[in-house]
């Protein structure tokens, strides 16, 4: 399969995109990067169409409300 694939999330406890951003601003500097990350348990099996031009879209509230562009996938242990 070729072509551009989305991941929808549930943003749990946020109640506006301002909390999400803050969350996401204090992982960043909780992991010393400069960019957003979301942490998961599972590695996407179709990472090439996930990377071809794909986003998060992140449900507050039961709506989506924000986008976010995949930019790459990084294994993180422990």
């Amino acid at each position: 399969m070729s072509g551009k694939l989305n991941i929808i999330k549930l943003s749990v406890g946020s109640e506006n995109i301002a909390m999400l951003s803050q969350w996401q601003e204090e992982r960043r500097a909780q992991l010393n990067v400069n960019y957003s990350l979301h942490i998961t348990r599972m590695w996407p099996k179709r990472e090439n169409e996930l990377l071809n031009g794909g986003s998060i879209y992140w449900v507050i509230k039961g709506a989506i409300q924000l986008r976010q562009k995949l930019i790459g996938f990084d294994e993180i242990v422990g």
